[in-house]
């Protein structure tokens, strides 16, 4: 393993907790790290019109509002790296991470913000198919379905805005939930049932996929009847994983902070961002000395 390079924070995840944790510290003068595997924005990049954000009285497109983050929290300074942290202990003198490839990083404080990735639907085709058709996230370019048939797995709000971002594209988009009612706030609601280009299927399970290459078709099954559907893409938005901590829960070392969806939080951007600068708050307490 390569030297460890050593910072004052480092900052696990890149989503909206971790960059607007990374600016608070970046803000304060402190020497911190942020590390993403992925994109910056995290899973916020992929949401079509935010209108619960404050500030912007119109909404704004989740990419565009992760992209101002992102300049904002480099004005101040924030480094970012891209990488994947397979482990992390404490030690003597902080934290010592490990990345891909050999790298390392020490710490005196550690930020976890990793969020929380969707969970799958235990199909056999569905790790074969993974970015072939089907994905377990929300897409942030959904004019690529412009004019093709589209399904969407899950029945809570991301399932309801990712099928409304597309219906902006695409010719059809089928919302397949396991309940029988989308777990979404009144207006999202209105605004499926109200969309002509959706087809809601409650009570509904996707059973099978069909392609060789790429996703072709899915088998539905709705009411005890089984039927088959053409369609180009399948985003399964069922639910989210808990992401586990480098540390048992209970006993937390000092200088160990978690945020966002890792900490339980509300899926909101905004909740997300308030939570990473609460722990950003109290890691500033922990590097100063105070309790």
């Amino acid at each position: 393993m390569r030297q460890a390079a050593s910072w004052e924070s480092v900052i696990v995840g890149g989503g909206p907790a971790g960059l607007a944790a990374g600016l608070h510290l970046a803000r304060a003068g402190y020497r911190v790290l942020l590390v993403e595997s992925g994109h910056l924005g995290g899973q916020a990049r992929g949401l079509g019109r935010i209108e619960n954000y404050p500030g912007f009285p119109a909404g704004i497109d989740g990419g565009r509002l992760m992209e101002r983050w992102v300049r904002q929290a480099r004005r101040w300074g924030l480094r970012t790296r891209h990488a994947t942290v397979r482990s992390a202990r404490r030690g003597a003198r902080g934290f010592l991470l490990s990345l891909d490839h050999g790298r390392a990083l020490a710490a005196r404080s550690l930020v976890y913000c990793p969020g929380a990735p969707f969970d799958d639907l235990a199909l056999p085709q569905e790790k074969r198919l993974r970015g072939c058709g089907v994905f377990h996230a929300a897409f942030d370019r959904a004019s690529r379905w412009s004019g093709r048939t589209v399904a969407v797995a899950g029945g809570g709000e991301a399932a309801a805005h990712q099928a409304l971002a597309l219906s902006r594209h695409a010719r059809a988009v089928h919302l397949i939930c396991r309940s029988g009612e989308v777990k979404a706030h009144r207006l999202l609601r209105r605004r499926l049932r109200d969309n002509p280009r959706i087809v809601m299927s409650l009570g509904a399970r996707v059973l099978r996929l069909h392609g060789r290459r790429r996703l072709e078709a899915v088998d539905v099954s709705s009411c005890g009847t089984r039927r088959r559907l053409a369609v180009d893409a399948l985003f399964v938005l069922v639910g989210k994983v808990p992401p586990r901590l480098p540390f048992p829960a209970g006993r937390l070392p000092p200088g160990f902070f978690v945020a966002g969806d890792a900490a339980g939080e509300d899926r909101q951007v905004v909740v997300a961002a308030g939570s990473g600068v609460k722990a950003a708050m109290r890691c500033i307490g922990f590097l100063e000395g105070r309790p």
